[in-house]
């Protein structure tokens, strides 16, 4: 079963996708090609090339959408296929941040004590 299992997700607003592995697919293959973007030793990118990269992998290996919804175990495939685009959306916007350069100024040293 390469295709939807379904006719419907059963949640309001998402829709069954037709071909749900090559989606994910295209979408892991575009967040590890944003991530090369991104200094190797940023945490962002190293746990999130790690997720993806297993995800990825089951993916490529697990033909049935059923079997490979049950072993990325995060709801309905349509729901995974979502979170992809989700980091794939915020993988863009972290290089545009850049959370892993210095801050501009030194932060107020009370700013962690509270109260205040």
């Amino acid at each position: 079963m390469a295709g939807a299992l379904r006719k419907t997700t059963g949640l309001v607003g998402l829709a069954v996708v037709e071909n749900p592995r090559e989606r994910l697919r295209i979408l892991y293959t575009k967040i590890l090609g944003v991530l090369q973007n991104i200094p190797k030793d940023a945490a962002y990118r190293k746990y999130t090339e790690q997720i993806v990269n297993q995800r990825f992998n089951l993916v490529q290996t697990e033909t049935d959408v059923q079997k490979l919804q049950d072993k990325l175990n995060s709801g309905h495939i349509e729901e995974v296929i979502l979170q992809a685009e989700s980091e794939l959306s915020l993988a863009r916007k972290m290089i545009q941040w850049k959370p892993w350069e210095p801050l501009v100024e030194e932060p107020p040293s009370d700013q962690w004590r509270w109260p205040i």
